[in-house]
């Protein structure tokens, strides 16, 4: 007998089954995922507007803005709303004035670049902006986007630029504060004080409607007040920087540094060839990419601190403040008589000046850059030992100005000799050309000047810096940076620093164009073989050499005589920074 149940009865069983599930649905709602329907229900009755934060400003040692945030209207595409891309581009084009195979050509260009709205043009004026804005509802995809726009008053390495944020930056940061279309820093200071820089945005939470019309703002802390970013007090000065600019070579790589040897702020950095950085804010056009990266000396390198030389007969002052704390020498002993080179290993060495310097000592192979002298003293050098005593001068570290990391220097090792020569493919050779800044060693310009500034300051090194101070809401916070101490005993340092003054100013004499009137300059010439054309060129100075404040190395690649080109730049940046004449002769 089959069991058959009434209608009535199935129609009970079905209404208590949706019943049953009503229950659960409601269930699920209410108490498991209440707490998320609660989120999203409140999300629609309220909006938080985010406010962004003003930029903070980097400014010269006398309160000359560097950076500035310029007011602009930018108007991009969110290539994810996208329908219609021939429509965007003939409403974009005859807005801006921008042909429409361009727009095409830019749309067609991030078609898979989905992460942010893409910038077509910024610094929109108010009239464009808005009729564009008219037809938002139309065309979702076109952005009007109200920003501040980083300008930048010098092609200055150092500061770095700021650009939109990467997909990969914004995914390593996480923290909120950061919107897909904000700026950030890419290099340099903006890079390393990104942090204090940006502040920290504010926000409106207020209620809307159901057609999110705003109604006005919430209760109970509905409101917060963006926090600007911190302004930064450098120690450079602008006015020196855009004149050394101006001095410098145009048609090869350069270098020039000046230090205050008693803080170690840096008064100005310049190398050249320089880029503008303004082109990397917005983005720039390909010929000028193109330009800058095919260039053979290389605009984007700071040569300062990214790029090492052989260093020529600047490095003489290393070898001699090692041969005095070693004993190797008395600065007064006649110590060669120089003719013009030696012979050694059955090979010839040349001194510079081919008919010889005569009898010399320490001090007269120093003013006069002798380098028959100096292959004497190579034969008396321990290679590993002086090895210790070049990185204890700090000559071969990275050294971090403020965050910015510099290249390492190099200087041989035996080992390293053995490891790439043979046990049996080097010797004392190697070292003659070692002593006269040649062959392996390699330094950049700025472990070169703090190790002038170490000499003249007593041997003390103060770490070079570019910041000051920072402000904020009218505190100061002062920065304090380390310092070394060079192993260099007094004695020896007051005979190196007699040295460099006799250098620039006694007969025979190798850095007179250096020289500026009624200040006492101290310096050093350098000039280094390179390999891949003509000599590179060097001086670094030091003035006024009663108490010194501030040490100048100029860099000139392939520049020639260091004697020549670089002293006499460094004699008329001396006379910039002190007001005062450079002699210009010899």
């Amino acid at each position: 007998m089959k069991f058959k149940l009434k209608k009535t009865d199935q129609l009970l069983i079905l209404v208590l089954a949706l019943f049953l599930m009503l229950a659960y649905f409601l269930f699920q709602i209410q108490v498991i995922k209440g707490n998320d329907y609660k989120e999203i229900a409140e999300k629609n009755y309220f909006r938080i507007i985010k406010k962004p934060a003003r930029r903070g400003i980097l400014y010269d040692r006398n309160m000359q803005p560097l950076t500035e945030n310029i007011p602009s209207l930018s108007v991009y595409i969110d290539i994810n709303k996208i329908t219609d891309s021939d429509s965007v581009a003939a409403f974009i084009s005859g807005n801006l004035g921008i042909p429409v195979e361009e727009i095409e050509d830019l749309i067609y260009k991030h078609r898979f670049f989905k992460f942010a709205p893409v910038l077509v043009r910024d610094k929109v004026d108010m009239e464009t902006a808005i009729k564009i804005e008219e037809h938002c509802e139309e065309y979702p995809a076109v952005i009007i986007k109200p920003e501040a726009i980083r300008y930048y008053d010098l092609n200055s390495h150092y500061i770095g630029y700021v650009g939109k944020l990467s997909a990969a930056e914004y995914q390593k940061l996480q923290d909120g504060d950061y919107a897909k279309t904000d700026y950030i820093g890419k290099v340099g200071l903006e890079k390393c004080y990104e942090t204090e820089l940006k502040g920290q945005k504010g926000y409106d939470i207020i209620q809307v409607d159901a057609m999110s019309q705003p109604l006005g703002l919430m209760k109970d802390n509905s409101r917060k007040q963006s926090l600007p970013g911190k302004d930064f007090v450098l120690t450079v000065d602008k006015n020196l920087q855009r004149k050394i600019a101006q001095l410098l070579p145009k048609d090869t790589s350069a270098v020039a540094i000046v230090m205050n040897c008693k803080t170690g702020g840096i008064v100005s950095m310049v190398s050249t060839p320089e880029y503008d950085p303004n082109n990397f804010v917005t983005g720039m056009n390909e010929d000028y990419w193109n330009r800058i990266v095919e260039d053979e000396n290389n605009p984007l390198l700071n040569k300062a601190m990214g790029a090492a030389y052989p260093p020529g007969s600047v490095f003489k002052l290393v070898v001699a403040a090692y041969a005095l704390e070693r004993n190797l020498v008395e600065p007064h002993e006649i110590l060669v008589d120089c003719e013009g080179g030696v012979e050694y290993g059955g090979r010839f060495f040349g001194c510079w000046k081919k008919d010889g310097h005569g009898k010399v000592n320490l001090l007269d192979a120093i003013r006069e850059s002798c380098d028959t002298y100096f292959y004497k003293i190579a034969e008396m050098v321990d290679l590993n030992d002086f090895y210790e005593f070049v990185k204890d001068c700090n000559l071969l570290e990275s050294i971090p100005v403020d965050q910015i990391r510099s290249r390492r220097g190099f200087f041989p090792t035996s080992e390293w000799y053995d490891k790439n020569y043979g046990k049996l493919g080097w010797t004392r050779g190697n070292l003659l050309n070692l002593v006269i800044g040649q062959g392996e060693v390699l330094l950049t310009p700025l472990s070169m000047a703090c190790f002038y500034a170490g000499i003249v300051n007593n041997g003390i090194v103060h770490r070079p810096h570019f910041v000051d101070y920072a402000i904020r809401d009218e505190i100061t916070e002062t920065y304090n940076y380390p310092q070394l101490r060079l192993p260099i005993s007094q004695n020896t340092l007051d005979i190196l620093k007699q040295s460099l003054y006799e250098a620039v100013n006694a007969k025979g004499r190798t850095g007179g164009m250096a020289r500026v009137k009624d200040i006492m300059v101290g310096g050093k010439t350098g000039s280094a073989e390179n390999y891949y054309g003509d000599t590179h060129a060097w001086f670094v100075a030091a003035a006024p050499m009663n108490d010194p404040e501030i040490v100048v190395l100029v860099f000139v690649e392939q520049g020639g005589s260091g004697a020549d080109i670089t002293a006499k730049l460094a004699g008329k940046i001396l006379g910039y920074y002190f007001e005062k004449e450079p002699i210009l002769r010899y």
